[in-house]
């Protein structure tokens, strides 16, 4: 029997490993499964879209696209898989270096300003696949989602031989503060703000400066979700940093911020989470500037942790509590998890049985037996055919030629399927 082994894509923010299966253990002829080709033109149009969707829905501008954010952003991805190096930083000595990290690359290609941010992931599969596990990831998502920030550069590249291996980059910046540095220093007499540009002795006037950050913004609070967002992943798995590294699996984070140029003095003082049921969920972690313990978190950045996967098909309501200025605000919105077509089963068992029909895909969730519980690598006969929906969820679908039981392997699970 040929077996097809997936080697299931972990997707941290910064970096992506392929576990693969002990092949002395399986028969000799193996097939792997094989990704498909990018095409690099349209993931970008795809993931712009897709991003400004995004952040329109949570009361963000739209991004423009900077051809020189694209360059910098494909120098950098095309380095981590000529190199096969998933980081923020380059090494000199490495084949494709541009500059040892984003603030070295992005001045490399000709920005000016200094305000500037990265994301990236690798071993995504498209541009939605990256974008939902960046926002999946609190440090990330907060970079999509600065306030700040109002043009982006997208740069992918996948590794021809192997073409699981992929990088998705994205350099994102302020276009006004951008033109500010590409102009004159200010050198009359008034207030001026210094650092804002690589050029460290270039002056902007102070009213200038802040005209740059401000008539961008059109939102003082944003949440994610947003208010009756769906399609939401139930889970997040990890990124680099970890800000849950006891945890391999958890529940998808909710997060809250506020604009530090409008709001001065501020104080959170209720974050919960309610499931469909009108129940509160209680085992979380509330993170800001304080309990981070990468101290990434800005001032008036609040993260609520479900140390449990959410469930797929649900819908959740969020209720936020704070003083600004000494006023009780209050604010409260409802989300739904991804929703599938296809039949779904929990796998609530390390051992499980089911029956199914042959040519129709049913989805199986291995629901966690513990922070650590991922599903790991998977073989399979040629005869049926498995997708990875995330690391604790399959979609499976038997062909005509499928014998009338298969038994499937998935970390600390065991799936036998009767096949009609």
């Amino acid at each position: 029997m040929r077996i097809v082994i997936w080697s299931l894509v972990f997707l941290l923010s910064t970096m992506a490993y392929n576990k693969l299966s002990n092949i002395n253990s399986i028969p000799k002829e193996i097939i792997q499964k094989e990704a498909l080709a990018l095409d690099y033109d349209m993931e970008k149009i795809y993931a712009l879209d897709y991003l400004n969707e995004l952040r329109e829905s949570v009361g963000l501008v739209k991004f423009s696209t900077s051809s020189i954010l694209e360059q910098s952003s494909e120098n950098h991805a095309h380095y981590i898989i000529e190199n096969d190096e998933p980081s923020h930083y380059e090494k000199a000595n490495r084949v494709s270096f541009t500059g040892e990290s984003i603030a070295d690359r992005v001045e490399a290609t000709g920005y000016k300003s200094s305000y500037i941010l990265e994301n990236l992931s690798t071993g995504s599969r498209d541009y939605k696949h990256s974008i939902d596990g960046l926002f999946s990831a609190i440090y990330h998502r907060f970079g999509f989602l600065d306030f700040k920030i109002n043009e982006i550069g997208i740069g992918i590249s996948q590794n021809s031989s192997n073409k699981s291996k992929t990088s998705f980059v994205y350099n994102m910046g302020n276009s006004r503060l951008n033109r500010l540095c590409n102009g004159n220093s200010f050198h009359m007499q008034g207030h001026y703000v210094e650092g804002a540009c690589f050029d460290r002795d270039f002056k902007i006037k102070e009213k200038s400066f802040n005209d740059s950050i401000n008539i961008i913004r059109n939102s003082k609070v944003v949440i994610y979700p947003y208010d009756n967002q769906v399609d939401v992943p139930p889970a997040f798995f990890e990124e680099t940093p970890d800000p849950l590294p006891e945890h391999e699996v958890s529940g998808f984070p909710i997060s809250i911020s506020f604009d530090e140029e409008q709001f001065t003095k501020l104080e959170l003082t209720t974050f919960k989470l309610f499931n469909s049921e009108n129940k509160e969920i209680t085992d979380t972690l509330l993170f800001d500037y304080k309990s981070d313990i990468h101290h990434m978190f800005k001032k008036f950045e609040f993260a609520l942790f479900p140390l449990k996967r959410l469930e797929w098909n649900s819908t959740y309501r969020v209720k936020v509590e704070y003083f600004f200025d000494g006023v009780k605000k209050e604010k409260e919105w409802n989300f739904k998890t991804r929703t599938f077509d296809e039949k779904l089963h929990i796998v609530t068992a390390k051992n499980y049985t089911f029956n199914i029909k042959k040519n129709i895909s049913e989805i199986f969730y291995f629901k966690p037996l513990s922070q650590h519980d991922n599903i790991g690598d998977i073989e399979y006969p040629l005869s049926v055919d498995v997708t990875i929906i995330d690391n604790n969820t399959i979609r499976f679908t038997a062909f005509d030629n499928a014998p009338s039981k298969v038994e499937l392997n998935f970390g600390q699970h065991k799936l036998l399927v009767y096949i009609e």
